[in-house]
């Protein structure tokens, strides 16, 4: 059995091959140096680097290829940046990416290409909406589509995420209420429900029923005045044939008497007024008696004349032998009020599960948050100064009244997070920009107030200018 092969002999065999290499190379046997090794080390060197070289052309190749004019419609200038969109075999330059998309018709994204390929295509004259969105971000998530217009020392919309805040007059058993002055002076009202209702100040009998004598309105801005959705003014109600006998049993008191419901305690016994409990309040007319809260029952008896000083209390028995009616429209009157104020009022309106909802939030201070300080802020003013929304994304809506009505048939609109609505011309505009299929409600009060951006249309993409309009 043979020896191993050691690491010595191996490397004095690999010698002598050098060496008879260069005895038969350079007739020369002596090897005083080796310029064969020195050669294929350069060679395998070289080979190595131009292996390297052709691998990083790839990857660039990859990454920033040069593009080709044959198979894309909208292309940009390596270089310059540059938009160009192809309408039958000619390349005409772009303002915009929205004009873009909808010239080609398609949603495509921009191939990047040198100069070099456009140089010898046939161009055109350019095509486009000036003004139209430069780029298109994404679409805020199904979440975030709740809109909250604020108002302080400015007023400014935020669009997005929900707007924490004292929540106020959502529920019909809050008493919490504001009573506020249109900063343009267009009237009182008071807040209450998640509605408005306007109050006249210069009513005695509406100031009493209401507790209003010592509240001093506060001021809001007209833009978040009309993003709350508005409910019949707060005014004494007319009782018809007021005065006459009542229905009977109840014709010993005449139409128009606020009575009082005599509650049981648990004892058997009779509640009455002096017991500090809530009383269940009713108003007498001619054909039945109308259940009302207590600041409608307040309302009738400052205006129309009471048998007596003090309301007068009736058993359930009698109560329940007489029709109930409806006739008073008070139903949005509040039962009861307790006026506040804050620094900060908004109104949040949601409505996303498709039944939109209308919120007043009281807050000590203005929001943070990233917003956009509009071209069209004044301040005190009417017009909302800035808008709050993430960088990046965008809103495509449907315009919508305050109670969710016209949903359906509303106008489209883009809103970018420049704080610029932008008319979108119809669904297949909106396919072509690449907005998704569906749009979201959005409350047309709180659009309207915002600085409108062109029109975007196809057939206003296509149209040829030599230059841009002047400003």
């Amino acid at each position: 059995m043979g020896q191993p092969t050691t690491r010595l002999q191996v490397s004095g065999y690999r010698f002598m091959l050098r060496r008879m290499e260069h005895a038969l190379v350079r007739a020369d046997v002596r090897m005083l140096d080796d310029p064969l090794r020195a050669q294929s080390l350069a060679l395998t060197a070289g080979a190595v680097l131009a292996a390297v070289a052709v691998a990083g052309c790839a990857v660039l190749a990859l990454l920033r290829p040069a593009g080709r004019l044959d198979s894309a419609q909208i292309v940009m200038e390596r270089e310059s940046g540059a938009l160009y969109v192809r309408i039958d075999d000619t390349w005409h330059p772009t303002p915009n990416l929205a004009s873009a998309r909808l010239a080609a018709r398609t949603a495509a994204d921009p191939q990047p290409v040198s100069a070099t390929a456009l140089a010898d295509a046939e161009r055109g004259p350019m095509v486009g909406i000036p003004g139209a969105p430069g780029s298109i971000g994404r679409a805020l998530p199904p979440g975030q589509s709740t809109w909250t217009l604020c108002d302080g020392t400015t007023t400014t919309l935020w669009v997005g995420e929900p707007v924490a805040g004292d929540r106020l007059g959502d529920r019909r058993d809050d008493p919490d209420a504001v009573l506020v002055r249109s900063a343009g002076g267009h009237g009182t009202y008071l807040l209450h429900d998640g509605a408005r209702a306007a109050v006249d100040l210069r009513d005695t009998a509406v100031v009493r029923a209401l507790r209003l004598e010592n509240v001093e309105p506060q001021s809001v801005s007209d833009a978040v005045l009309e993003a709350i959705p508005e409910s019949p003014p707060l005014t004494p109600p007319g009782i018809p044939a007021a005065g006459t006998p009542g229905p009977a049993p109840l014709s010993r008191i005449p139409v128009g008497t606020v009575v009082r419901l005599a509650r049981a305690s648990a004892a058997g016994g009779e509640v009455g007024p002096e017991s500090g409990t809530e009383s269940d309040y009713f108003v007498v007319l001619a054909d039945g008696v109308q259940r009302v809260g207590r600041i409608t029952a307040d309302l009738i008896r400052f205006t129309t004349a009471q048998p007596h000083r003090e309301i007068a209390t009736v058993a359930a028995e009698v109560i329940a032998a007489v029709p109930a009616v409806d006739h008073l429209r008070v139903a949005t009157f509040p039962d009861r009020i307790e006026t506040r104020s804050a620094p900060v009022l908004c109104v949040q309106w949601d409505g996303a599960d498709g039944s939109p909802r209308t919120s007043l939030l009281l807050r000590d201070s203005a929001p943070d948050g990233a917003r956009v300080v509009l071209a069209q802020a004044d301040g005190s003013g009417p017009a909302v100064d800035a808008v709050g929304m993430p960088g990046g994304r965008y809103a495509f809506v449907r315009a919508t009244g305050l109670t969710g009505d016209g949903g359906i048939a509303g106008s489209l609109f883009l809103l970018t997070d420049s704080g610029v609505v932008f008319g979108v011309h119809d669904e297949e505009a909106a396919q072509w920009l690449g907005l998704p299929a569906d749009a979201r409600p959005a409350p047309w009060p709180m659009l309207a107030r915002l600085p409108r951006g062109p029109e975007l249309g196809a057939q206003a993409a296509s149209v040829s200018r030599d230059g841009a309009p002047p400003a």
